[in-house]
């Protein structure tokens, strides 16, 4: 028996060999998955943060998890075009969510389109590129083959569950009543209680059948059932949550109770030692919402601990929709042979700097989770501590694949730190916010330099980013080292 069991190891070995063979002469697929506005605050960064992500963790355990991963832009238009063109906001124009990447970049080779290009099927739905007029694909030059549009807000609830419908309703009477109605519609408040008026700007319990992921996850499944296994694949799944509306089902909800609901730090004068060009960037942007929801009692619908409940409540569920993708590549049998690439656009503020939603430079609106797994080159469970772009991702992608990327991308391969995390990598992330605005990380600080090229410096430890060391004689010499690795992060 023993010498039979041998003879059936070896046999069951070369066959091993060769199919492990047969698979490495071949193209692997690639399972690209965004997350919309998800930032630091979850157990994958931290067992002690509030907002569970097992799922989350369960597909680093399978590869390498980049601590210090950021958004090239803490806004989702230029942020997904920045990882879809490999350009920067300074090469590509496109710094909000008010220009159109295909009518600026007309003949750009994107992420999924260089893929088709070399023998893959690009397959995609959800939230990919920013959704609306500016975040269209090109009609004459389409980057994917076939695409599942975002079912966004399906099964709307009859009216706003956080009040703020009814708040609008009853300004409108009031000015109505007193003639004025005509004049304050010019007026910016006005435009911001009218905005917090619609679905878009909505949170609380959503108990319907179906969301809107829920959709793009069973095309997305459908896709890995169906398409051929002959066939390289590159499929794009697009999470909308936890992106306002904050909308999750009963159960998510159950975990984050509001009594015992943990909030961000909001320290009082936070706002003290910020120049005046930061704190332009949050009053001319969503800062309204964190006036109206922090002036409400806990209880109240509309209030911020019911924003910031909210929030946790759907970035849980955004978890579990990566769980369902993950569940599915199990069955298929194919995960063996599939780069998993995970990715959140920008992170986000829930109260914290007296802002909320995202739009700065500060580290919880650019801190975001990234995990790769890239059988045959990550390590199970490993875990990179280098400050890392997001704009890295379509070199990254493209060397795993073996394929050749266009040669004027602004990001770098990562692959050199998949294979060795510990290696030295002097590269800091580049971040952008509206022209001429920037932030680098290093491992040890994060750098702003505003247009007026007023300062902000954070140690790494701040996370928060409550202490601006700029303002610290002491710190001359580490805002000096750091003035000049800025000016070349944003030559290159």
């Amino acid at each position: 028996m023993k010498k039979n069991f041998t003879t059936n190891s070896v046999i069951a070995g070369i066959l091993l060999g060769c199919l492990v063979s047969v698979l490495a002469a071949g193209k692997p697929n690639v399972l690209f998955i965004a997350i919309d506005d998800m930032n630091d605050w979850t157990t994958l960064f931290d067992k002690s943060n509030p907002i569970q992500t097992p799922n989350l963790e369960r597909l680093a355990r399978r590869g390498c998890f980049f601590t210090r991963a950021y958004c090239t832009t803490a806004i989702c238009n230029p942020s997904r075009t920045a990882i879809l063109t490999g350009l920067s906001p300074e090469t590509s124009g496109v710094y909000s969510n008010g220009e159109s990447w295909s009518d600026l970049l007309p003949d750009v080779v994107t992420l999924p389109q260089c893929f088709r290009d070399n023998g893959y099927d690009a397959i995609g739905g959800g939230k990919i590129f920013h959704h609306g007029k500016t975040g269209r694909d090109r009609k004459d030059n389409p980057s994917f083959g076939e695409f599942f549009d975002l079912k966004i807000h399906a099964h709307r609830p009859a009216k706003n569950h956080n009040g703020y419908t009814e708040v609008k309703l009853e300004m409108e009477k009031q000015w109505k009543k007193e003639g004025t109605k005509g004049q304050i519609k010019k007026d910016s408040n006005y435009r911001d209680i009218r905005r917090l008026g619609g679905a878009a700007f909505d949170w609380g319990v959503h108990d319907v059948a179906k969301q809107t992921d829920e959709y793009t996850v069973e095309f997305i499944n459908k896709i890995m059932v169906e398409h051929p296994k002959d066939k390289p694949l590159f499929l794009a799944a697009g999470i909308y949550r936890p992106h306002l509306p904050f909308w999750a089902p009963p159960g998510s909800f159950a975990r984050y109770p509001l009594d015992t609901l943990r909030m961000p730090e909001m320290p009082e004068n936070d706002l003290d030692d910020i120049p005046a060009a930061g704190l332009r960037l949050i009053t001319e942007q969503q800062h309204f919402i964190w006036e109206y929801s922090s002036a409400k009692e806990a209880a109240d619908p509309g209030s911020l601990q019911r924003m910031v409940q909210s929030y946790q409540a759907s970035a849980d569920y955004a978890d579990e929709m990566v769980g369902r993708l993950l569940d599915q590549l199990d069955a298929t049998g194919r995960a063996d042979d599939t780069i998993i690439v995970l990715w959140a656009d920008h992170g986000y503020h829930l109260g914290d700097k007296t802002h909320c939603v995202k739009h700065t430079l500060w580290e919880k609106a650019n801190h975001v989770p990234f995990i790769i797994v890239a059988p045959g080159i990550t390590k199970a469970g490993s875990r990179c501590d280098r400050p890392v772009s997001l704009l890295d991702i379509y070199p990254t992608l493209a060397e795993l694949a073996g394929i050749e990327s266009p040669s004027a991308l602004d990001g770098r391969s990562l692959v050199p730190l998949l294979k060795n995390t510990d290696m030295e990598w002097e590269h800091p992330a580049l971040m952008t916010y509206l022209k001429g605005n920037h932030a680098i990380k290093t491992q040890t600080h994060r750098y702003i330099r505003y247009a007026d090229n007023s300062e902000e410096l954070y140690a790494d430890n701040d996370g928060w980013n409550i202490t601006n060391l700029a303002l610290n004689p002491e710190a001359e010499a580490l805002l000096a080292q750091h003035r000049r690795l800025m000016d070349e992060a944003v030559k290159k």
